[in-house]
């Protein structure tokens, strides 16, 4: 375990959120979630170091998905692919023509194939060792294991860089942020996705809530101290938009919260069949799409570009 100050102000000034545990793997440890009371920005102190955190990564991690081809069910490939056409209207929102594109933190690889099948030229880099060998084996990829620094890029490379629900789990994410500057052309853009600390649902569920995932995000990024550190590490935000999570978050941060209550576990498991049916689902779609046109969505997407 590791202690660490604020990553955006450098200020060792916090005031304690709740104390949080594995939720969804039920790994061991304890985990002091805190709020930066100088800037704001919200993170983990003490948390794993860096030769124990892997321990929080195992195979099944959620991201770790095969190939969308290789799902045995037929409804989880329909799923993914909605999701993905979703991921790629999203860049096109950005992009009327691909260019060169690196993905940080691309897990197995399915959204850098995406884009690659949709013309982008291609670059990844991932962590995880296992999941980077299943990008390059499974779908050809290019993909340097380890963090960005590792990747080595030359100065002004990238017409894009897409940090996909990854920048919450970097130990570094101003340092990150800067690296990521360097390698974007003038005028080049970044596209990440965050957990929304100030959506509904983390107010409803508390430390229950699905998008602290502690202890694997160790940061959670309200979005003043977001805004200020992309300022101040070469970008300029541009928008903020609420995406997708909707129904199926929301039963994550339910099944959490179920699970540390005392109700017992045959009403749980009722409650839970329910909300996961296809019915829920489609009732209770206007609402969601209300939270993200509202910014109160769990999961929400920056768009910045690289100042000149």
């Amino acid at each position: 375990m590791e202690n660490v100050s604020c990553d955006l102000c450098g200020a060792d000034n916090d005031e304690p959120l709740f104390v949080g545990q594995d939720e969804w793997h039920g790994n061991a440890g304890r985990f002091p979630t805190v709020r930066c009371q100088e800037c704001g920005l919200i993170y983990i102190t003490p948390r794993p170091d860096e030769t124990e955190i892997g321990l929080y990564y195992p195979p099944s991690y959620q991201p770790y998905l095969t190939a969308i081809e290789d799902e045995p069910s037929w409804r989880r490939r329909f799923s993914r692919r909605l999701a993905m056409r979703k991921r790629l209207r999203l860049v096109r929102r950005y992009f009327n023509q691909p260019g060169r594109v690196l993905d940080v933190g691309c897990a197995t690889g399915s959204f850098l194939a995406a884009l690659r099948d949709a013309g982008w030229q291609t670059e990844g880099v991932e962590f995880s060792a296992y999941a980077a060998d299943y990008a390059r084996q499974r779908h050809g990829l290019e993909v340097t294991t380890g963090e960005l620094a590792d990747g080595r890029f030359p100065d002004g490379r990238f017409d894009l860089v897409i940090f996909w629900d990854v920048l919450e789990h970097i130990r570094q994410p101003r340092q990150t942020l800067q690296e990521a500057a360097r390698i974007a052309k003038p005028g080049g853009a970044l596209l990440l996705t965050l957990p929304n600390p100030d959506s509904l649902e983390a107010r409803l569920f508390g430390q229950y809530w699905g998008g602290w995932d502690t202890p694997r995000h160790l940061y959670i990024f309200p979005l003043a101290p977001l805004r200020r550190m992309l300022a101040e590490t070469g970008w300029e935000m541009r928008e903020m938009r609420c995406i997708s999570g909707r129904i199926w978050l929301f039963n994550l941060s339910l099944s959490h919260w179920l699970q540390n209550s005392a109700i017992p576990p045959r009403l749980q498991q009722l409650i839970m069949a329910v909300m996961r049916s296809l019915p829920m689902q489609i009732i209770s779609l206007p609402f969601f799409v209300l939270l993200e046109r509202l910014k109160k969505g769990s999961i929400m997407a920056i768009f910045a570009v690289r100042k000149e």
